[in-house]
């Protein structure tokens, strides 16, 4: 799947199979789905590329800003560790 320019919003570019944007679309139905995937554990490559689906699809803010969110415990863990190499 080739996602256009204006929608690679985060700093390294993101590739995005088509088997991989067909699984990811599918659970992105509404929130109680993606919670459900969340909860069993996804991958921070994955959660750009559902943050990427959603501002290509309906722009839900709500879940984009959960997405987001999610994220967020990522840089937080690893600027943890960085913190505790010091």
């Amino acid at each position: 799947m080739k996602i256009p320019i204006k929608y690679q919003i985060f700093e390294r570019v993101i590739a995005m199979g088509d088997v991989s944007a067909q699984a990811l679309q599918e659970t992105m139905t509404g929130w109680n789905r993606i919670n459900e995937i969340l909860l069993l554990g996804v991958r921070e490559d994955d959660l750009r590329r559902m943050v990427i689906l959603e501002l290509m699809g309906p722009k839900r803010t709500s879940i984009i800003n959960r997405l987001l969110g999610r994220l967020s415990k990522f840089e937080r863990a690893r600027l943890k560790q960085k913190i505790a190499r010091l």
